[in-house]
């Protein structure tokens, strides 16, 4: 006779469950083409990054990818709401930055422009409030634990994304390492099938 333990068997698949912290690096829409593998982004064999891709490095909190859209329900009089309309699908990724030392950080948060050196050959980058942003690609890859080099890979891209108008912080803080929060907007890209705003490539 079947057990507890074989009811709870059926229909569930560990394999596919994928965890763990996500490495995440960004490439400018200008000048690299949308990734349709995952040795696009990185060497399979080496996990180095890929000419034009360029890690974030740490983060101090989850890489977090948010959808949802707006809704317009039909009401009738005699039945109440009897369909619903999808409208604007609202999008958004965020991840908290550690390394303020990275040029990528600098750019990809504060839209750094105008690198360049003082006369004591100290790196000085400029900041100024800007009428648009840059246009970036981003992938978060994930490694599941215990994995060989090429294997059980599952990358999510993101092939046009901006920086959104929400606040981004950075704080000083005598017991905890720089920060800078950062939001991003994925938009449908014209050059991926579908116009997708966002993708998954899975290692089989």
């Amino acid at each position: 006779m079947a057990t507890t333990a074989d009811f709870w068997s059926q229909g569930v698949n560990d394999d596919n469950v994928v965890g763990g912290p996500a490495r995440i690096l960004v490439a400018d829409k200008a000048t690299v083409a949308y990734p349709n593998l995952i040795r696009d982004v990185i060497n399979l064999e080496t996990y180095e990054a890929q000419t034009g891709w360029f890690d974030v490095g740490h983060t101090s909190e989850p890489f977090v990818n948010t959808e949802g859209f707006d809704t317009t329900e039909w009401e009738s009089q005699q039945s109440g709401i009897i369909n619903l309309q999808v409208g604007n699908w609202n999008r958004s990724i965020s991840f908290t930055l550690m390394e303020s030392r990275r040029d990528k950080v600098a750019d990809l948060v504060h839209e750094a422009t105008g690198r360049t050196n003082n006369d004591d050959g100290d790196e000085v980058e400029y900041f100024y409030d800007k009428s648009n942003v840059s246009e970036w690609r981003v992938a978060a890859i994930n490694l599941m634990e215990d994995e060989t080099a090429g294997e059980n890979l599952t990358m999510d891209v993101f092939p046009r994304c901006k920086r959104s108008g929400a606040d981004s912080e950075m704080n000083w803080s005598r017991s905890e390492p720089q920060t800078h929060t950062l939001e991003m907007r994925p938009f449908p890209d014209t050059d991926v099938p579908n116009d997708a705003s966002w993708y998954r490539v899975s290692e089989t």
